[in-house]
């Protein structure tokens, strides 16, 4: 994809150069969660996650430059967020042709949405 910066490396790029939020970033959150998690259970889904979202940064390190944010802000609650994640797959489901990596997404966003209104 001609849109898509590659990842130049495990650290964090030049000053010149601002950090993207891409996929790996995700993982790592779902990493930090699975630390703090109180049962295996728990930590077992959080690992999961970032697993699915290491994968997925192995074959696109950031979101596409034509990538936008139509939030404006932060969202303010956690439903919000959850949706905007929904969002989020959807849209970058749109970037991909191979069936099962949009299948995937799709899937995820369902999920992430099904979080939306257990949230609510």
């Amino acid at each position: 994809m001609t849109d898509v910066e590659p990842q130049t490396g495990a650290g964090p790029p030049p000053a010149s150069q601002p950090a993207r939020p891409g996929f790996a970033s995700t993982a790592a959150y779902f990493e930090r969660l699975a630390d703090k998690a109180r049962d295996d259970d728990q930590r077992q889904r959080w690992l999961e996650a970032a697993g699915f979202y290491r994968s997925l940064a192995g074959i696109l390190p950031a979101r596409p430059t034509s990538y936008k944010h139509n939030g404006g802000g932060p969202p303010l609650n956690r439903a919000e967020r959850w949706r905007a994640r929904a969002e989020e797959c959807r849209s970058l489901a749109d970037c991909f042709t191979d069936a099962t990596c949009r299948r995937q997404l799709i899937e995820l966003a369902a999920g992430y949405e099904s979080m939306a209104v257990a949230a609510d």
